[in-house]
């Protein structure tokens, strides 16, 4: 017994300790900024050993009766997890524990507002503790300490939230939580209420524990080095984030070079911070998920007091790849300049589905247009190396730009990330039914979250109602519109980029579906095809071969053209791209952005018609031909037809479309690839017969024509009734 007497004097002379020692002495030996006058005992702020009122253990504050705005959001609703309860003035209720911090934190509570002192009850006299440090008119903790919370709590993690594990489900999608089971581990702590763990404030803070150094925050979990390490262990007790273990950031060892980081948390590089790069429980500006600041500037400043003392995306971050400064470039995603719209998992809510809950937000470019940092990737799980990790060498020309081994899948910075796939439809139409995905397998399900029917909504022969918002317009000042890229790279259309299928694989095709190898420069040279490629294979920065960070975040380059040569359909100095001056060395075929994957050189010296020294050939412009958008086609070899529709069909400073092909087939015979052969020109255009070598007045089985084995229908692309009058030439 009197051992036992020892060690329980022992335990409480160490609490006592820790109490006097920190903040929570309010009495005048207190060594903060909130202290009494004349008070000399601690625990009397608190306890009482007798008379105790409403609170556990031995309650002896005046508790608050504010009425609480709760943390919430539109996650936690979607999935049908249980929202945070008002915190209770009654004992056995969820938030009991959770009021009593706040009547001295929220601010609307007298910090000397006990009951008993010394066998006087104070508050039926009207007496309070008198205070120095406190608000001079209510006595009450002012605004500016830095423990202040109110009586907002939406910038503040739940309390009197239920903590329950598992799954939950949301528009089809299976989500889990993430959070330990079947609870966190001692010493972090949850309160049971009617058969239900609850979370309080004081399940990670202990008022009674307390290190300036490593744990001047009263968490539960001291025994790290630094307080660094106790705020991870604390996080990490409940929350158990797949794929965080090898996640960039977990392992990288970025530094910041804000001292105070180093000063407030004893570490100072990405992986040691862990949560607290991004998160913080208390005061986030970025509600509701707990981020330091609001959307991408978290991003960009993470822990640090300024983007240029991050150790993050910022200007001026340390060993990191420096985004932020790509969002200043011309063409870009909005996502610094549209902020406000992005809900987690919002990519629920794409055209013709209302979002829930009611008055929440979707996708949709209508009302909730916008391109954040986490719609393309995700922080938990993505891992360094991107698609092109290694870059193909072989092709002097582009090398450092590609991979060495082309794919479509999703690359490790994109891990995680939600995503759409379409139904697809018949050549020529726009899919309308998607499905939603968790995790995106392909980087095209990610990019067509915004850039098809799901966000953009019914197209015209592709082309929608939107335009670009950086008012780019075609050369005679027609605005640009967006085009829906998931119709575009449908695997039933005649051709396209092999986006989301192999040149073998495209159903919507005919022999012979791939080019011939000369064609093509590596990597794609070596599994002509049979590759497939990323949309971030053409659309990038500036100089991602030179170390630019990869990806389609900002670019000088309209459409964020990417790769040793950026221009098209024009060349740098507002030129049609021509065979002929091509060949004949008036362009240069390095500016051409069809050259960093084709090699067009050959292809101008070896392919009929683009070799075929005839004056009207020679001269064509590229888009003459070929549709300016290179997405896809219902016709073969992403040709286009005159009554397809801008930006398909180009317009030239004039106003004129530019297109003037009317049918086209490819050699099926098994002859010359080179030869080509004809397409309906003849009828209306009796120049270009040449003695019926290139174009002869045969429509049967042309693309698109009824009568054709091959491309029958195009869908909203075949030919009108009655030809625009520009198809007349």
């Amino acid at each position: 017994m009197r051992l036992l007497l020892v060690l329980m004097f022992a335990v409480g002379a160490v609490i006592a300790s820790d109490i006097s020692n920190s903040p929570h002495n309010l009495s005048v030996t207190g060594p903060g900024t909130i202290k009494a006058v004349s008070e000399t005992e601690i625990c009397v702020f608190c306890h009482i050993p007798h008379h105790e009122e409403v609170g556990v253990p031995l309650w002896n504050h005046l508790l608050s009766t504010a009425n609480y705005t709760l943390y919430n959001s539109e996650f936690i609703q979607r999935i049908g997890y249980p929202s945070p309860q008002q915190p209770a003035m009654v004992e056995g209720q969820p938030g009991i524990v959770s009021r009593m911090c706040l009547s001295c934190h929220d601010g609307t509570v007298a910090i000397g507002a006990v009951y008993w002192v010394r066998g006087t009850n104070l508050f039926d006299i009207g007496q309070t503790i008198a205070m120095t440090g406190v608000d001079p008119t209510t006595e009450t903790m002012p605004t500016t300490e830095e423990g202040y919370i109110g009586t907002d709590l939406t910038r503040h993690h739940p309390v009197a939230i239920e903590y329950r594990t598992g799954n939950f489900t949301a528009g089809g999608l299976s989500v889990n939580i993430e959070l330990a089971s079947p609870g966190p581990s001692p010493p972090i702590k949850l309160y049971n209420y009617g058969g239900a763990n609850y979370v309080e404030c004081t399940s990670c803070h202990d008022p009674h524990r307390y290190n300036s150094t490593v744990n001047p925050k009263f968490l539960r979990i001291d025994t790290g080095a630094t307080f660094g390490e106790n705020v991870l262990a604390t996080c990490t007790s409940c929350h158990v984030r797949q794929g965080w273990d090898t996640s960039a950031h977990a392992t990288a060892t970025n530094t910041y070079s804000d001292p105070a980081v180093s000063a407030k948390y004893g570490v100072n590089t990405v992986s040691a911070l862990g949560c607290v790069n991004c998160h913080t429980p208390h005061k986030g500006q970025g509600v509701p998920y707990l981020l330091r600041w609001a959307e991408e500037q978290t991003c960009f400043q993470g822990a640090a007091g300024a983007n240029n003392t991050s150790a993050c995306h910022g200007t001026g971050a340390n060993n990191a790849k420096i985004i932020e400064p790509l969002f200043g470039l011309p063409y870009k995603h909005p996502v610094t300049t549209i902020s406000g719209m992005h809900t987690n998992l919002d990519v629920l809510y794409g055209t013709g589905i209302t979002p829930y809950p009611t008055g929440s937000k979707g996708i949709t470019f209508d009302n909730y247009k916008h391109a954040e940092c986490v719609d393309c990737h995700n922080p938990h799980k993505a891992t360094p190396g991107n698609h092109a990790t290694p870059a193909d060498t072989r092709d002097a020309f582009n090398a450092g730009w590609y991979p060495q081994n082309p794919d479509n899948k999703v690359s490790n910075v994109l891990l995680g990330v939600t995503g759409v796939r379409p139904t697809w439809t018949a050549s020529g139409t726009q899919p309308t039914n998607y499905t939603v995905l968790k995790e995106a397998q392909y980087e095209y399900e990610i990019c067509m979250k915004c850039h098809s029917y799901w966000a953009l909504g019914t197209a015209t022969k592709w082309v929608t109602g939107y335009t670009f918002s950086d008012g780019r317009t075609l050369p005679d000042g027609t605005p640009y519109k967006l085009t829906d890229v998931a119709a575009e790279f449908n695997p039933n259309n005649a051709s396209g980029h092999p986006v989301t299928v192999a040149s073998a694989s495209r159903s919507g095709s005919y022999n012979p579906r791939e080019l011939p190898a000369q064609a093509l420069r590596e990597p794609w040279k070596s599994s002509v095809g049979l590759a497939t490629m990323y949309c971030s294979d053409c659309h990038g920065a500036v100089n991602e071969a030179g170390g630019d960070p990869r990806g389609p975040h900002g670019s000088n380059i309209r459409f964020m053209l990417k790769g040793p040569g950026k221009y098209w359909p024009l060349d740098p100095n507002g030129n049609f791209f021509t065979p002929g001056d091509l060949r004949a060395g008036n362009q240069n075929y390095n500016d051409l952005f069809c050259n960093n994957c084709h090699d067009i050189p050959w292809i101008m010296n070896n392919v009929s018609p683009h070799n075929s020294n005839i004056w009207a050939m020679e001269s064509a412009a590229c888009v003459e031909c070929h549709v300016a958008i290179p997405h896809g086609s219902p016709v073969s070899r992403l040709l286009g037809y005159c009554w397809f529709p801008e930006p398909y069909n180009y317009k030239d400073p004039a106003g004129n479309y530019m297109l003037k092909l009317w049918g086209w087939v490819k050699d099926y015979d098994g002859g010359s690839w080179n030869l080509g052969d004809r397409s309906d020109a003849a009828s209306g255009h009796s120049d270009c017969t040449m003695g019926m070598m290139c174009h002869g007045s045969n429509t049967t089985g042309m693309d698109c024509d009824p009568s054709s084995p091959f491309v029958s229908d195009c869908g909203e692309f075949n030919m009108p009734a009655t030809l625009p009058n520009w198809c007349n030439w």
